[in-house]
Protein backbone atom coordinates (compact mmCIF):
# COMPACT_ATOMS: atom_id res chain seq x y z
CA UNK A 1 0.00 0.00 0.00
CA UNK A 2 1.26 3.77 -0.77
CA UNK A 3 1.46 5.78 2.32
CA UNK A 4 1.06 9.41 2.61
CA UNK A 5 2.04 11.23 5.43
CA UNK A 6 0.56 14.48 6.48
CA UNK A 7 3.04 16.49 9.03
CA UNK A 8 6.76 16.10 9.27
CA UNK A 9 7.89 16.96 13.08
CA UNK A 10 8.32 14.53 15.58
CA UNK A 11 5.80 11.96 14.71
CA UNK A 12 5.82 12.59 11.75
CA UNK A 13 9.55 11.85 10.80
CA UNK A 14 9.63 8.89 13.29
CA UNK A 15 6.78 7.22 11.61
CA UNK A 16 8.26 7.82 7.91
CA UNK A 17 12.00 6.90 9.39
CA UNK A 18 10.24 3.60 10.23
CA UNK A 19 8.41 2.89 7.15
CA UNK A 20 11.87 3.44 5.35
CA UNK A 21 13.47 1.05 7.60
CA UNK A 22 10.61 -1.57 6.13
CA UNK A 23 7.39 -2.22 6.81
CA UNK A 24 5.83 -4.74 5.32
CA UNK A 25 3.62 -3.91 2.13
CA UNK A 26 3.36 -0.03 2.92
CA UNK A 27 6.04 2.27 0.94
CA UNK A 28 6.21 5.81 1.90
CA UNK A 29 5.41 7.52 -1.60
CA UNK A 30 5.28 11.33 -0.32
CA UNK A 31 5.00 13.79 2.43
CA UNK A 32 3.11 17.10 2.90
CA UNK A 33 4.36 19.93 5.22
CA UNK A 34 4.34 23.47 5.32
CA UNK A 35 8.62 23.41 6.01
CA UNK A 36 9.77 21.65 2.56
CA UNK A 37 13.39 22.66 3.24
CA UNK A 38 12.87 21.00 6.84
CA UNK A 39 11.48 17.68 4.90
CA UNK A 40 14.35 17.76 2.75
CA UNK A 41 16.96 17.53 5.41
CA UNK A 42 15.20 14.97 7.28
CA UNK A 43 14.69 12.73 4.43
CA UNK A 44 18.45 12.95 2.98
CA UNK A 45 19.15 9.37 5.18
CA UNK A 46 16.27 7.45 4.24
CA UNK A 47 17.06 4.93 1.73
CA UNK A 48 14.25 5.76 -0.59
CA UNK A 49 13.21 9.55 -1.06
CA UNK A 50 9.51 9.68 -0.98
CA UNK A 51 8.18 13.24 -2.65
CA UNK A 52 6.65 16.39 -1.15
CA UNK A 53 3.29 16.98 -2.14
CA UNK A 54 0.76 19.02 -1.60
CA UNK A 55 -2.14 18.08 0.69
CA UNK A 56 -4.37 17.29 -2.47
CA UNK A 57 -1.79 15.79 -4.90
CA UNK A 58 -0.73 13.48 -1.70
CA UNK A 59 -4.38 12.15 -1.10
CA UNK A 60 -4.86 11.45 -4.81
CA UNK A 61 -1.70 9.68 -5.01
CA UNK A 62 -2.06 7.63 -1.89
CA UNK A 63 -3.79 4.63 -0.39
CA UNK A 64 -3.57 5.53 3.13
CA UNK A 65 -2.86 9.06 4.71
CA UNK A 66 -0.81 9.27 8.02
CA UNK A 67 -2.15 12.77 9.76
CA UNK A 68 0.82 13.55 11.84
CA UNK A 69 0.35 17.72 11.84
CA UNK A 70 -0.91 19.59 14.39
CA UNK A 71 -4.39 19.92 15.14
CA UNK A 72 -5.63 23.09 13.44
CA UNK A 73 -4.77 21.10 9.94
CA UNK A 74 -6.68 18.21 10.65
CA UNK A 75 -10.50 19.63 9.10
CA UNK A 76 -8.77 20.36 5.86
CA UNK A 77 -6.36 16.92 5.84
CA UNK A 78 -10.14 15.18 6.54
CA UNK A 79 -12.06 16.69 3.93
CA UNK A 80 -9.08 16.13 1.25
CA UNK A 81 -8.83 12.13 2.43
CA UNK A 82 -13.11 11.52 2.47
CA UNK A 83 -13.58 13.50 -1.01
CA UNK A 84 -10.51 10.88 -2.11
CA UNK A 85 -11.96 8.32 -0.48
CA UNK A 86 -9.02 7.82 1.24
CA UNK A 87 -8.56 6.08 4.76
CA UNK A 88 -6.80 8.32 7.17
CA UNK A 89 -4.89 7.70 10.13
CA UNK A 90 -4.99 9.69 12.56
CA UNK A 91 -3.15 10.79 16.33
CA UNK A 92 -5.32 13.74 16.94
CA UNK A 93 -8.02 13.29 19.20
CA UNK A 94 -8.81 16.49 19.66
CA UNK A 95 -9.07 17.23 15.91
CA UNK A 96 -11.89 14.24 15.57
CA UNK A 97 -13.65 16.37 18.55
CA UNK A 98 -13.79 19.46 16.78
CA UNK A 99 -14.58 17.78 13.66
CA UNK A 100 -16.96 14.93 14.76
CA UNK A 101 -20.27 15.33 12.35
CA UNK A 102 -17.48 15.34 9.49
CA UNK A 103 -15.78 12.12 10.78
CA UNK A 104 -18.49 10.31 11.20
CA UNK A 105 -19.79 10.72 7.22
CA UNK A 106 -16.84 9.14 6.11
CA UNK A 107 -18.94 5.78 5.41
CA UNK A 108 -20.63 7.89 3.15
CA UNK A 109 -17.54 7.99 1.04
CA UNK A 110 -17.02 4.50 0.99
CA UNK A 111 -13.62 5.13 3.62
CA UNK A 112 -12.60 4.93 7.30
CA UNK A 113 -11.15 7.37 10.08
CA UNK A 114 -8.50 5.99 12.74
CA UNK A 115 -7.85 6.90 15.66
CA UNK A 116 -4.28 5.60 16.65
CA UNK A 117 -4.03 4.91 20.45
CA UNK A 118 -0.63 7.00 20.11
CA UNK A 119 0.68 7.58 23.94
CA UNK A 120 -2.48 5.86 26.19
CA UNK A 121 -2.41 2.16 26.40
CA UNK A 122 -5.71 -0.16 27.29
CA UNK A 123 -8.48 1.37 24.98
CA UNK A 124 -9.41 -1.54 23.72
CA UNK A 125 -10.52 -2.64 26.91
CA UNK A 126 -12.66 0.61 27.44
CA UNK A 127 -14.22 0.29 24.39
CA UNK A 128 -15.02 -3.54 25.16
CA UNK A 129 -16.84 -2.27 28.73
CA UNK A 130 -18.37 0.93 26.07
CA UNK A 131 -20.36 -2.33 25.20
CA UNK A 132 -22.02 -2.40 28.15
CA UNK A 133 -22.58 0.31 30.97
CA UNK A 134 -19.59 2.73 32.20
CA UNK A 135 -20.44 4.43 35.24
CA UNK A 136 -17.35 7.12 35.60
CA UNK A 137 -13.91 7.21 33.75
CA UNK A 138 -11.18 9.29 35.80
CA UNK A 139 -7.97 10.38 34.00
CA UNK A 140 -5.55 12.07 35.56
CA UNK A 141 -1.97 13.07 33.33
CA UNK A 142 1.02 14.23 34.95
CA UNK A 143 4.37 15.91 33.17
CA UNK A 144 7.26 17.47 33.52
CA UNK A 145 6.58 21.01 33.83
CA UNK A 146 8.85 21.20 30.59
CA UNK A 147 6.33 19.09 28.84
CA UNK A 148 3.33 21.61 29.67
CA UNK A 149 5.31 25.57 29.42
CA UNK A 150 4.40 26.28 26.07
CA UNK A 151 0.66 24.92 26.60
CA UNK A 152 -1.58 27.79 25.38
CA UNK A 153 -3.96 26.89 28.11
CA UNK A 154 -0.64 27.53 30.47
CA UNK A 155 0.68 31.28 29.00
CA UNK A 156 -2.73 32.02 28.26
CA UNK A 157 -3.34 31.71 32.07
CA UNK A 158 -0.29 33.07 33.12
CA UNK A 159 0.24 29.55 35.00
CA UNK A 160 4.08 29.81 36.15
CA UNK A 161 5.62 26.84 36.05
CA UNK A 162 9.57 27.78 36.40
CA UNK A 163 9.94 27.20 39.56
CA UNK A 164 7.92 24.70 41.09
CA UNK A 165 9.23 22.81 44.04
CA UNK A 166 5.63 20.15 44.35
CA UNK A 167 3.05 18.89 41.50
CA UNK A 168 0.06 21.48 40.80
CA UNK A 169 -2.94 20.71 39.37
CA UNK A 170 -3.02 23.57 36.73
CA UNK A 171 -6.42 21.95 35.10
CA UNK A 172 -9.65 19.76 36.19
CA UNK A 173 -12.98 19.46 33.66
CA UNK A 174 -14.38 17.32 31.43
CA UNK A 175 -11.86 15.65 28.30
CA UNK A 176 -13.53 17.84 25.83
CA UNK A 177 -12.96 20.97 27.48
CA UNK A 178 -8.91 19.68 28.29
CA UNK A 179 -8.96 18.71 24.33
CA UNK A 180 -9.93 22.27 23.62
CA UNK A 181 -7.44 23.78 26.32
CA UNK A 182 -4.21 21.88 25.47
CA UNK A 183 -5.08 20.62 22.17
CA UNK A 184 -0.90 19.87 21.90
CA UNK A 185 -0.75 17.62 24.61
CA UNK A 186 -3.84 15.44 25.96
CA UNK A 187 -4.97 14.22 22.65
CA UNK A 188 -4.72 10.82 24.64
CA UNK A 189 -8.19 12.44 27.07
CA UNK A 190 -10.02 12.81 24.09
CA UNK A 191 -9.05 9.01 22.82
CA UNK A 192 -9.99 7.50 26.28
CA UNK A 193 -13.23 10.05 25.80
CA UNK A 194 -13.96 8.51 22.31
CA UNK A 195 -13.22 4.96 23.39
CA UNK A 196 -15.34 4.98 26.89
CA UNK A 197 -18.40 7.27 28.11
CA UNK A 198 -18.06 10.02 26.06
CA UNK A 199 -15.43 12.81 25.98
CA UNK A 200 -18.27 15.11 28.01
CA UNK A 201 -18.82 12.38 30.66
CA UNK A 202 -14.99 12.05 31.10
CA UNK A 203 -12.93 13.54 33.85
CA UNK A 204 -9.98 14.96 33.40
CA UNK A 205 -7.12 16.47 35.66
CA UNK A 206 -3.92 17.63 34.51
CA UNK A 207 -1.05 18.49 36.54
CA UNK A 208 2.60 19.67 35.97
CA UNK A 209 5.21 17.79 38.45
CA UNK A 210 8.59 18.18 38.74
CA UNK A 211 9.43 15.07 40.23
CA UNK A 212 8.57 13.62 37.45
CA UNK A 213 10.98 12.95 33.98
CA UNK A 214 8.09 10.87 31.73
CA UNK A 215 4.51 11.56 30.89
CA UNK A 216 1.97 9.47 32.89
CA UNK A 217 -1.17 9.00 32.54
CA UNK A 218 -3.91 6.92 35.09
CA UNK A 219 -7.39 5.92 33.88
CA UNK A 220 -9.45 5.08 36.10
CA UNK A 221 -12.88 2.95 35.07
CA UNK A 222 -15.87 2.02 36.79
CA UNK A 223 -18.52 -0.22 35.02
CA UNK A 224 -20.97 -2.95 34.74
CA UNK A 225 -18.47 -5.73 33.33
CA UNK A 226 -14.92 -4.40 35.13
CA UNK A 227 -13.05 -1.89 37.07
CA UNK A 228 -10.19 -1.32 35.90
CA UNK A 229 -6.94 0.97 36.28
CA UNK A 230 -4.55 2.41 33.23
CA UNK A 231 -1.03 3.17 34.23
CA UNK A 232 1.42 4.76 32.28
CA UNK A 233 4.59 6.06 32.02
CA UNK A 234 5.57 7.12 28.73
CA UNK A 235 9.13 8.05 27.77
CA UNK A 236 9.55 11.90 26.01
CA UNK A 237 10.97 12.01 22.68
CA UNK A 238 13.91 13.97 22.88
CA UNK A 239 13.00 16.70 20.13
CA UNK A 240 9.04 17.19 21.92
CA UNK A 241 8.68 16.57 25.85
CA UNK A 242 5.26 16.79 25.13
CA UNK A 243 5.60 13.54 23.33
CA UNK A 244 6.10 10.15 24.00
CA UNK A 245 8.07 8.14 22.23
CA UNK A 246 5.74 4.97 21.98
CA UNK A 247 3.00 7.38 19.75
CA UNK A 248 4.80 7.06 16.64
CA UNK A 249 5.36 3.38 17.38
CA UNK A 250 1.29 3.30 17.91
CA UNK A 251 0.73 4.60 14.76
CA UNK A 252 2.78 2.09 13.32
CA UNK A 253 1.11 -1.07 14.72
CA UNK A 254 -2.03 0.55 13.41
CA UNK A 255 -0.78 0.29 10.05
CA UNK A 256 0.61 -2.81 9.96
CA UNK A 257 -2.96 -4.20 11.18
CA UNK A 258 -4.44 -3.31 8.53
CA UNK A 259 -2.58 -5.62 6.60
CA UNK A 260 -1.55 -8.62 9.15
CA UNK A 261 -3.35 -11.83 8.54
CA UNK A 262 -3.95 -11.99 12.73
CA UNK A 263 -5.45 -8.97 14.27
CA UNK A 264 -4.94 -8.77 17.82
CA UNK A 265 -6.60 -7.06 20.73
CA UNK A 266 -10.27 -5.64 19.90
Amino acid sequence: MKVGIVGFGTIGFEVGKRIDQGVEDFNLIGISSRTKINVLKKISSFKIKPEVFSLEDLCKKSDVIIDCAPKDAFKEILQNCLKNQKKIITISGSGILQNFKTVLSANQFNTQVILASGAILGLDGLRAASEGKIFSVKMITKKPPNALKFSKYVIENKISLAKLSKSKMIFKGSATEGAKAFPANVNVAAAVGLAGIGPDKTNLEIWADPKLSRNTHKVVVKSDSADFEIKIKNVQSIENPGTGKITALSVIACLRGMKSPLKSGT
